[in-house]
């Protein structure tokens, strides 16, 4: 996961891809309908400052009971993602995403854009920037339209949390016929807003600590042989450093990395620098998602 910044955009701006006519463009004449973005814009942000959007009520109606939850999803679909004006702004939303990688979980190709909190449930953020973020196809289907009324049930927002420098992934190696990594959020992210336990909520509802042991699986497969080669010739440093040197490459780009994860929980295994690399179960040549 990596964060965004916060989008400072007028909330208004969004809705530049709206014909004239249309109901909505109307209803953004009136003071009222106006006072109403204003204020679902400005109290999602001091709620998600605090991971609080939980607490937000969930609606049928959108805008001073204005429009329907079907009207507003529909806007969203007809108009931000068909319509050529609101491709313009769909495309800007999903290039925010560095080096095109979903935010969500580090790991894929964006795809599309996620709703954080589900239009089907929450329609008067069903085109609030505020509110979307790019994702990867899999990702966004690991969320669902899920409402959870707890704050420790809540995904990692890319917008709102921060990890700064903590250093908050982890695996651990199992042995077995071959040896395998365990990937979780350890104890270094700090409680505060139940960062920690949604985080580790994150990991285990979209995928992502099986989708790193899948990527480090087929990783250690292919050191399996040069690191039968360097043990033969060096011995037990040889593979030390040799890990050691790879880690450190890997957390020059990410430290959170699941390579840089992989390659520290095996520098710091003893018995599989010592030979317990020969367990490890060759996999067929496959792309791995």
């Amino acid at each position: 996961m990596y964060e965004l910044p916060l989008p400072e955009d007028n909330p208004f701006d969004i809705f530049s891809c709206i014909k004239e006519g249309d109901k909505f463009k109307l209803l953004l004449r009136k003071e009222d309908f106006c006072d109403s973005v204003t204020f679902f814009d400005t109290i999602y942000r001091i709620k998600g400052k605090t991971a609080s959007l939980n607490t937000l009520p969930v609606l049928k109606k959108a805008f001073t009971q204005t429009m329907t939850k079907d009207e507003m999803e529909k806007l969203y679909k007809n108009r931000l993602y068909k319509s050529k004006s609101g491709n313009v702004i769909y495309t800007r939303i999903r290039d925010s995403a560095i080096g095109d990688l979903c935010p969500l979980c580090s790991q894929r190709l964006v795809g599309t854009l996620d709703h954080y909190l589900p239009k089907a449930h929450y329609p008067q953020y069903a085109i609030s920037r505020v509110n979307l973020y790019p994702a990867c196809i899999e990702c966004n289907k690991a969320k669902l339209d899920t409402v959870n009324s707890d704050k420790e049930n809540q995904t990692f927002h890319p917008f709102f949390d921060r990890l700064h420098d903590i250093v908050w992934l982890s695996a651990s190696l199992k042995g077995g016929a071959s040896p395998a990594l365990v990937f979780y959020v350890n104890d270094n992210v700090p409680q505060r807003f139940a960062l920690r336990q949604r985080m580790r909520y994150h990991l285990r509802t979209l995928g992502i600590d099986n989708l790193y042991a899948t990527h480090a699986a087929s990783a250690m497969s292919r050191e399996k042989l040069t690191l039968q080669r360097l043990f033969k010739r060096k011995g037990q440093r040889g593979v030390e450093k040799y890990l050691k040197d790879r880690w450190e490459s890997a957390c020059d780009n990410n430290k959170n990395s699941w390579q840089a994860v992989m390659y520290r929980t095996l520098l710091n295994s003893a018995s599989f620098c010592a030979g317990g690399f020969n367990n490890i179960a060759v996999m067929p040549i496959r792309s791995v998602p």
